[in-house]
């Protein structure tokens, strides 16, 4: 069972975008695209960065609180779209995002009585646990906020920041490049410059739709849970009481030898040189998926592993990096279970991750219209689906407001067996997976992912 709630919540603040320098009235209204359609009653994005600053409970509200608030409310005035709400207009085909004058963003101040040392660590915890420290969107049928935070104090020894946003409106790349945007201003005394690879792009025309994906994803939200259902209420997925969120790490030394092994198991095997090269994407999802499912023991006869894959530079024409939304399309790989489970599984899986993603290049957006109704299916025939989030590329662990880098980055992930991915605090090149598992297989995977680390190791001659 997780502890009593150890956080005491101090204040709820309204942070407004900070006024701008015209007198105009400010209002925007940002529409939504297919890609962010695809989300729209999912659970939001979470994310919880703590930060080691062993200082007093009066210098963290007297001193940081400001700061953070302030560098916010002007971080605001790039991102005025993050204090607007989610509706559905009746007049409106589809949703939007509206800001108004006077939008502000909720920031929740709290204070743990938790120790800080442990739960900063990358052993297991409850997910439930990750709660505490995580805002509410308070979401209704008519609209919802864009964005929520919370700023939880550890006397003593330092403080986390922790986000829940919209994915409707938000991917990992734009969630994240807010983040590191927060923290450069912040870092900066509150100067509202921003560096061009942190400036949000909003223009929404220059996301084609050469499928109608837009209509087929509105007609399904519409149609789901009755007819005509505009609601915005997001779906409860709240993980079962014993699920347990723990972190492990490849470093880069592990990843190389993976790689390696993988292309030297597979010319063993098939007596040729492989014709793919496994990325750390492919190697770093393939390792932790072959261990959950030799950890769960499945007999089912297929599973599945859905990843996510940035389509900015993918589309035709591409589209900015800077792009603000949701840019994603996804990719279901299924293999045969007893496959994964022999000695080459790796090499298999992360073949099999190479070339869904490889198969992209003829087309990214080819077969996104079915993409909801093979997952309804997969869950349906009660098949076995893991999922992988985030990305290393976000570099969560960069993101310093001026009192260092984070000393642990988590994701909240609650289905169990979903995986997420970051890059390393040590910044060497190695990956941090999180993990959700029941309690009772958290001890079986750790051996199985450690002892498998040196099962792959390459030893030369």
């Amino acid at each position: 069972m997780a502890q009593p709630n150890l956080v005491k919540i101090l204040d709820v603040c309204r942070v407004p975008p900070m006024p701008p320098s015209s007198n105009s009235t400010a209002q925007t209204s940002l529409p939504l695209t297919f890609f962010d359609i695809f989300w729209l009653r999912l659970r939001p994005s979470q994310r919880i960065f703590f930060y080691e600053f062993p200082v007093s409970k009066t210098t963290l509200i007297d001193t940081i609180l400001p700061q953070l608030k302030h560098s916010l409310s002007v971080t605001l005035l790039h991102y005025l779209p993050l204090a607007g709400n989610l509706t559905w207009p009746l007049d409106s085909d589809k949703p939007i995002v509206q800001y108004n004058e006077g939008d502000t963003v909720s920031l929740t101040v709290g204070e743990s009585e938790d120790n800080f040392n442990h739960i900063s660590r990358n052993g297991f915890h409850e997910v439930e646990k990750a709660h505490y420290y995580l805002p509410y969107l308070l979401a209704s049928k008519t609209g919802v906020p864009v964005l929520a935070l919370q700023v939880t104090f550890f006397p003593n020894a330092g403080f986390s920041i922790g986000h829940a946003a919209h994915h409707a409106v938000f991917d990992g790349k734009s969630i994240t490049m807010f983040m590191h945007s927060w923290a450069s201003i912040c870092r900066h005394g509150g100067d509202s410059t921003l560096t061009p690879e942190l400036t949000p792009f909003y223009d929404r025309t220059i996301v084609n739709d050469p499928f109608d994906i837009e209509k087929s994803y509105i007609h399904g939200w519409l149609a789901h849970e009755g007819p005509n259902n505009r609601s915005l209420e997001i779906r409860d997925t709240k993980a079962q009481e014993d699920a347990m969120l723990g972190t492990f790490k490849l470093t880069q030394a592990n990843i190389e030898s993976i790689k390696k092994w993988v292309e030297a198991k597979w010319q063993e095997k098939h007596l040729e040189k492989p014709t793919f090269h496994p990325s750390t994407f492919a190697v770093t999802s393939a390792y932790a998926w072959v261990c959950l499912i030799k950890t769960r023991k499945l007999t089912t006869k297929n599973v599945h592993l859905y990843i996510s894959v940035d389509c900015r530079a993918r589309l035709e024409p591409p589209i900015p990096s800077t792009y603000f939304g949701n840019c994603t399309t996804g990719c279901v790989i299924g293999v045969d279970t007893n496959k994964l489970k022999e000695d080459d599984g790796v090499a298999i899986a992360a073949r099999a991750i190479v070339e869904a993603v490889g198969g992209l290049h003829d087309g990214v957006l080819k077969g996104a219209k079915e993409l909801i109704p093979n997952l309804l299916s997969i869950q349906k025939e009660g098949g076995f689906l893991i999922s992988v989030a985030s990305s290393p590329r976000f570099e969560v662990y960069k993101i310093d407001f001026g009192w260092g880098r984070p000393e642990k980055v988590e994701m909240l992930i609650e289905n169990s067996g979903a995986l997420s991915l970051s890059d390393s605090r040590d910044g060497n090149g190695g990956v941090e997976i999180g993990i959700v598992l029941k309690k009772s297989e958290t001890e079986a995977f750790a051996s199985m992912f450690t002892s498998g680390l040196n099962h792959h190791q390459i030893h030369q001659s």
